[in-house]
Parts: C-alpha cells; structure tokens; sequence
C-alpha cells in the first residue's frame, strides 16, 4: 500500500504544475525604478535644489539630536530636561 502512496502523491505535484517558457517570464520590477508619482519632477539639471543651511540651525539641530541620545541611553531626568530645552531652543530659532 505505501509503496502506492509515493508515486501517487508525484504524480498529482506534476498535474498541478504549469510550465512558462522563459521567453514569456516577465522580470520583477527595479524596487526603486520610478519616483513616485506624487513626487515634485526634477529639474533638467537632475538635481533637486535645497534651501542653503543656516550653520547655526545645523548646530542646533545637532546638539539637540545628541541630547536626546544621551537622554535615551541614561534615562536621567536632568539629561531629559536638557534634551528637551535643546529641542525647544532648536525648534524656535530655526523655524
């Protein structure tokens, strides 16, 4: 009886299968092969223009960024509040 079973059970896996020539297999798509469309086009030069940074804003932000990981690793009230007034300071002079 099992020696029935094995050949059986192949059998039905290759009913199932379905054959694609290899000419007629699309490729998968580039993950990133377009910008969306809800994107701004780019100008004819290629590259996207920003606004200059403000080298007090950059510092700002940095130092505001480095607070809060000190505040994340230690958990301490006082790197909290520090973090928290660089933020604030960040947030109202680089608006």
């Amino acid at each position: 009886m099992r020696s029935l079973v094995l050949p059986l059970a192949a059998l039905s896996l290759t009913a199932c299968m379905v054959r694609v020539p290899v000419s007629e297999q699309q490729p998968p798509p580039a993950v990133y092969s377009q910008a969306p469309s809800y994107a701004a086009p780019l100008p004819p030069t290629g590259y996207a223009t920003q606004a200059p940074v403000d080298p007090y804003c950059a510092e700002a932000v940095g130092e505001a960024q480095d607070a809060a990981a000190v505040a994340s690793t230690t958990g301490r009230g006082r790197d909290m509040g520090r973090a928290a007034r660089a933020e604030r300071y960040a947030r109202r002079d680089c608006r």
